[in-house]
């Protein structure tokens, strides 16, 4: 549901406060500054960039005590995102793991795995986790906004968040209703080259009275992806999407929604989304065929009458994801289901208290994820390593947001935001007749400071909390199955396997944490010329987590493995979750742009350190540092826009504790990939518009993360889109 944002919080800018590296903006001023003077008439600059998902109300991503990025519809389509991680790709400190296939993509953020990243689709958790079928069950194509809250953010949003926030929020018939209209359409069809790609979507939406209403329908066909290395990586997708949306306004003070959206991906690649080195043995190497789905129903009301105490909001939700695989070589069937169930109720209440400008949100959640896992195979059905379980989470929260002018006497206005959340959670299995219960209480405080307009200084401590997943209470059966190390030989026509089996541990107790950040943004307007703009942000931050829980597998033969005649019993190892007794983060991350009439620059930076304070490990969630630069003009008399991107990355290192001492176990060489973009809207067909691009243009063969396999090689793009209406 989309909500309107106070004309308080509207202010003049055009961006969000993105990517600092001053160095690079200044060179792109220099650069610029002849243009600007032969320039046209530069336009009106657009409201402020808002966060909703970092405070739960909107807030200027420039007052925000923290780091937030939201990236808008009209980046989006700049970009022509095949996948989640082309759209989130430049956002500092995230990162994705599990190489190029979209199946078996993981983020992480600041260090902290998929387990740590909470995702919301309109504000419905998404609890699908795996460590080998993927995270991201959304086209691109239908997204309207994406946020990023980095940092800890359990005191409002409960388990799970304790890295992040990853919030997506699909279009409404508002976003693309022009002004004057009642009833339009959209037809977009794409094309990129390095999987021989097809994307084509057609979307209706019309508003009539107090109904609005917005349905969509999309196709994604793609092939085996061209990697940098020269090798074709195996992976064919064939992707449908839905989206229905009906908005309808009862009175003045009351609104709903409901919202359907489906997702079908028909794959064709190995059973391990993320698996990238082939054996050369036809049995290992075989391809399965996936069914994915997932399935979204969403009721929403807003309650807003003319008091500033009342602003309600009820979201309930279901939302089922399945993996459906069939080796046909068995033959064998396995599945892997969750249904996560959820409501959330929060109001939030406006009033001065003094001479103190304040928001009072207060509210609570309610949310169920039920796992079920099958192996056609298996005895009794059940499949190893997929539980099935579920977990009952509640939680209650309050937070206020006050805004201070002339603090204690001193120029300038202050923010403070405190807020507290109590969650209770209790986690089951068929597998065990343990249960595992605790309840957890997740403060924070953050402020910021604006002694000027042009700039601020924020601080913030956060706590945060992640319950152990029914996956890592209660893992049973074999985890993966590789050659008997004496036995196994095909070209004896002898296939003899053995299998690393998963141990559970019900007594796993909750990962938690301490962050502190501190940092400062700078807004200057008028800098080189009138309407332009410079925002940036620089935070350090530093984690303290304890209990953290780290999945660790033992591969190792049995002795008997090789011992004659019988060679049996044999395993390959053990797999387990258990509690690292502490780990610590630490990072920087910036982001600055600028913005004029003529032409924009925009630049991020990302470190993050992680270590094991037990044994002075490498934490396996660590990235390395990036550095991206996006830069690019404003051809307004043609209606054009094109631009470059350019990410470079240091190397990358990792080291574990191998015979007492720290031992070197993965390693990457650093990288730079260019891209190139652009799009143009003909005046002699105003509803047409041309985006076309070159991404990673110099064909470089590189690794985002130590992964064994290299990511897409020279892709070129270009996507067709006509919008119609009346």
């Amino acid at each position: 549901m989309k909500f309107p944002i106070p004309p308080a919080l509207v202010r003049q800018a055009d961006r969000s406060p993105a990517r600092l590296l001053l160095s690079a903006g200044i060179l792109a001023l220099a650069a610029g500054s002849a243009l600007a003077d032969d320039a046209p008439e530069a336009p009106e600059q657009r409201e402020e960039t808002i966060t909703v998902y970092g405070t739960s109300n909107p807030l200027p991503v420039f007052d925000y005590p923290g780091q937030v990025t939201v990236i808008t519809r009209d980046e989006l389509e700049l970009i022509q995102p095949s996948a989640m991680s082309d759209l989130l790709r430049d956002v500092p400190g995230l990162e994705f793991s599990g190489g190029p296939r979209r199946t078996g993509e993981s983020p992480s953020i600041r260090g902290l795995g998929r387990e740590n990243v909470l995702v919301l689709l309109d504000g419905a958790r998404q609890s699908f986790s795996s460590a080998h079928d993927g995270s991201f069950f959304l086209d691109p194509e239908l997204v309207r906004t994406a946020e990023v809250v980095r940092g800890p953010a359990s005191a409002l949003y409960g388990s799970g968040a304790v890295g992040g926030v990853l919030a997506f929020e699909t279009v409404s018939a508002g976003d693309l209703l022009e002004e004057g209209q009642s009833f339009g359409g959209r037809l977009r069809t794409g094309y990129q080259s390095v999987n021989e790609e097809w994307v084509g979507s057609a979307t209706v939406f019309g508003a009539s009275g107090n109904l609005d209403a917005l349905a969509s329908l999309g196709l994604r066909q793609s092939g085996d992806i061209k990697l940098g290395s020269g090798a074709d990586l195996p992976s064919e997708d064939e992707i449908t999407t839905a989206l229905v949306k009906l908005g309808y306004r009862f009175t003045q003070a009351l609104s709903g929604e409901v919202a359907w959206q489906k997702f079908n991906n028909i794959a064709v690649e190995p059973n391990n989304g993320q698996g990238t080195a082939g054996t050369g043995d036809a049995t290992l190497d075989r391809d399965v065929d996936k069914d994915i789905t997932s399935e979204l129903w969403r009721g929403a009301l807003r309650f807003d009458p003319a008091s500033d105490l009342i602003d309600t909001r009820l979201t309930v939700y279901q939302s089922k994801t399945g993996v459906d695989e069939f080796d046909a070589t068995v033959p064998r069937t396995t599945l892997r289901e969750i249904e996560t169930s959820g409501v959330s109720l929060r109001n939030a209440s406006r009033f001065l208290l003094g001479p103190v400008d304040t928001v009072l949100t207060f509210g609570g959640d309610w949310y169920e994820d039920s796992q079920v896992g099958t192996d056609s195979t298996a005895p009794g059905g059940v499949r190893g390593g997929v539980p099935n379980g579920s977990a009952e989470f509640t939680g209650v929260f309050v937070q206020a947001e006050a805004e201070i002018a002339r603090p204690f006497g001193l120029p300038g206005r202050l923010i403070v935001i405190p807020g507290i959340r109590h969650d209770a959670f209790e986690s089951s299995s068929d597998l065990s007749t343990e249960k595992a219960s605790d309840s957890q209480v997740s403060p924070r405080i953050a402020t910021s400071y604006a002694p000027v307009e042009w700039l601020r200084l924020y601080a913030s401590y956060a706590e945060g909390f992640r319950a152990p997943s029914v996956n890592e209470l209660y893992l049973d059966g074999v985890h993966f199955s590789v050659p008997h190390p004496t036995l196994f030989n095909p070209r004896m026509g002898r296939f003899v396997f053995v299998s690393n089996n998963f141990v559970p541990n019900a007594d796993l107790k909750p990962e938690s944490s301490e962050t502190v950040e501190i940092g400062f943004g700078l807004d200057f307007r008028n800098v080189l010329s009138g309407e332009d703009r410079f925002q940036g942000k620089l935070s350090y931050f530093e984690s303290d987590v304890t209990d953290l829980i780290n999945l660790s597998v033992d591969f190792s033969y049995d002795p008997t493995c090789f011992a004659a005649p019988t060679f049996f019993p044999c395993t390959a190892g053990t797999t387990n979750s258990a509690n690292i007794a502490g780990a610590n983060l630490e990072g920087w991350e910036a982001e600055a742009s600028y913005d004029a009439a003529v032409w924009f620059a925009r630049a991020t930076f990302s470190t993050v350190d992680g270590t094991d304070t037990a044994t002075g490990e490498d934490l396996g969630t660590l990235t390395p540092d990036r550095l991206t630069v996006d830069a690019g003009l404003k051809l307004s008399s043609w209606n054009t826009r094109i631009g470059t991107r350019i990410q470079a990355a240091d190397a990358f290192e990792r080291r574990v504790l191998s015979g007492g001492a720290l031992a070197l176990a993965e390693s990457r060489p650093g990288y730079v990939v260019l891209d190139l973009y652009g799009s143009w809207r003909p005046k002699f067909a105003p509803s047409l518009r041309i985006d076309a691009g070159v991404d990673n243009v110099l064909d470089h063969d590189y690794d985002r993360v130590f992964e064994g396999v290299s990511e897409p090689g020279r892709n070129f793009k270009i996507a067709l889109s006509w919008q119609f209406g009346q």
